[in-house]
């Protein structure tokens, strides 16, 4: 996934993502078959698995590669996550194939979500020190609701500041990032100051990540990201690009902030001309600069690391997050 000279620790993590993707193949054949076909149904619709990665990565800077167990728990944080998500979005497609909560009703999506979770929870209690790392989910989960609750709260709001939308991505995306780099040091026994800078690293890059996320969400079509472009506005969620714009006296703010408080009308004609506007006035590179000094404060944090093989892939990693065109 990320453009790396390959070497042998770059081969050792690829094996080691391979045997992520086995064992959770083989801790998804859960006893409940509908629940079974449901979550391999989430895992095979793709995804970088960008999350067991940084936790394979954080372990191996510190010659620890016992945690595939733990990459696959945070893989499956991850895609409840994913599936509570789509449940408040009500969004009807993600990675271009129906969501859970399409194809069997909200209130299965909802319990199946609930189900992963608890799996991964119950699969964190194998690997090494689990209780803090149970600890640490634990606090992870309660911040993620808040998250949800505060952008359920914000919807359709043209006049939520950056802070919110800070606040927002901060609960929802960022942290589980920085908890991946932060649970892959622990679970190595790194020192309490090294697991802090790979929490830190990790937290940039989320921030990041979903930054160019919403940016991508505007930029492209459909066929290139699987859902309309503008799907998040459409939903009455304000991302970087639009609230950044809207901190701007131009000509056409008050049509912007009247179509999204009419809440689009006449649906996805009104989305796109609301993408137009904010493309004109320079949301979406506006907030890619935005996106890029999270990735330098990532990459600042990597190079005062000492010297190891696997430095260079965590800067890869970070360039993806910066990079990446879906």
């Amino acid at each position: 996934m990320f453009k790396m000279k390959k070497n042998a620790r770059i081969y050792k993590i690829e094996k080691q993502l391979h045997k992520v993707e086995d064992y959770l193949e083989r801790y998804l054949h859960f006893d409940d078959r509908r629940v079974s076909e449901s979550a391999l149904y989430t895992l095979h619709g793709g995804g970088k698995r960008l999350r067991p990665r940084f936790v394979l990565m954080s372990a191996e800077f510190f010659d620890c590669n016992e945690v595939i167990e733990l990459a696959a728990a945070m893989e499956l944080v991850h895609m409840a996550s994913l599936i509570h998500d789509d449940i408040v979005d009500c969004s009807d497609t993600r990675r271009g194939q129906e969501t859970l909560n399409m194809r069997y009703g909200q209130r299965y999506a909802l319990h199946c979500g609930d189900y992963i979770l608890t799996k991964a929870l119950e699969l964190v209690n194998t690997v090494p020190n689990r209780e803090a790392i149970l600890r640490i989910l634990a606090k992870l989960s309660i911040e993620m609701c808040q998250g949800e609750i505060q952008q359920l709260a914000t919807v359709f709001d043209p006049y939520q500041t950056i802070e919110d939308y800070k606040y927002r991505i901060d609960r929802k995306t960022a942290l589980l990032i920085a908890v991946c780099c932060q649970v892959g040091a622990l679970a190595a026994d790194a020192s309490a100051e090294m697991v802090q800078k790979f929490y830190d690293f990790g937290y940039n890059l989320g921030m990041a990540f979903q930054i160019k996320d919403d940016v991508l969400d505007m930029a492209q079509d459909k066929a290139a990201i699987g859902k309309p472009a503008g799907s998040d506005l459409a939903h009455g969620i304000l991302t970087l690009p639009t609230i950044l714009v809207l901190e701007q006296d131009f000509a056409q703010r008050d049509v912007l902030i009247d179509l999204i408080k009419e809440r689009f009308p006449l649906g996805q004609v009104q989305v796109e001309q609301a993408i137009e506007l904010i493309k004109a006035q320079d949301g979406l590179q506006k907030a890619m600069a935005i996106a890029e000094n999270y990735v330098e404060q990532a990459k600042t944090i990597i190079q005062s690391l000492p010297e190891h093989p696997v430095k260079g892939m965590l800067l890869d990693g970070a360039d993806y997050i910066n990079e990446r065109a879906f």
